[in-house]
């Protein structure tokens, strides 16, 4: 059995104190028998605990353990997704707020990066995935906003590269990977996505991913759960007279 971990962890800015739960499956995702089924159990039980303590009597307090994004880490390796992918995410497109990331980008060269941006959006449109979709900016945003928001959109998917060690680079010390032909960094935007990535998620779209989770996902998973509750109630009703017979 398959069980998600959850790791809590509070993110602190001016006059903000936002706590972020990161629900995580074990090191097994890498094998290609993983299934999707766990990670849409575990959205489909936080939207169920939701909707019990949205039904109950204290609604003041609600603790709010909804998943507002999935990020999808795609393989750099291969011609773009592959079947587990492409099933992966179309079983959870209609439950949360999808971002695609491209996995190990120092793998690629930059034109590779490129390429294979390009395959994997034109394949996301062919199998009809239905990826977290950027707001349009308001006509009054400025205008350094409007082209932070297209770079964004431009970036996806985000290519990222991971680390853990932080390595001297230039006499300053950055997070990032050391090779034999030079350091390849994190946080530089020069070297990956992950700043880009950074800014949508704890910035710019973290509100609005939050507000796609409440009108569209979980209206969605509500509807569904008082459709089913008003059948069982129909069903119930038309068995009475039966009884009484």
């Amino acid at each position: 059995m398959v069980e998600l971990c959850l790791n809590s962890r509070y993110l602190l800015g001016y006059l903000v104190k936002e706590k972020l739960a990161l629900p995580q499956p074990p090191i097994i995702w890498a094998f290609l028998f993983f299934s999707w089924k766990p990670v849409a159990e575990y959205i489909d039980q936080q939207f169920e605990q939701y909707f019990r303590d949205e039904s109950g009597l204290n609604r003041k307090n609600i603790q709010d353990n909804r998943v507002h994004c999935c990020l999808y880490f795609i393989s750099p390796f291969g011609h773009g997704l592959r079947p587990l992918d492409v099933e992966f995410m179309k079983a959870l497109h209609q439950r949360v707020n999808i971002v695609p990331i491209l996995a190990k980008a120092d793998t690629l060269t930059p034109p590779e990066v490129d390429c294979k941006k390009r395959k994997i959006r034109e394949e996301i449109e062919h199998f009809g995935i239905k990826i977290y979709q950027f707001p349009d900016c308001d006509s009054d945003e400025d205008e350094d906003f409007k082209l932070q928001d297209q770079a964004l959109k431009e970036s996806i998917p985000f290519a990222v590269i991971g680390s853990n060690t932080v390595v001297e680079a230039r006499g300053r010390r950055v997070r990032g990977r050391l090779y034999p032909w030079g350091i390849v960094e994190v946080e530089n935007p020069g070297h990956c996505d992950f700043v880009k990535l950074r800014t949508m998620l704890v910035r710019t779209h973290m509100q609005d991913l939050k507000d796609v989770t409440r009108e569209t996902h979980y209206e969605n998973y509500r509807a569904q759960c008082i459709q089913s509750m008003t059948r069982l109630v129909v069903k119930e009703r038309n068995r009475k007279p039966n009884l009484t017979n």
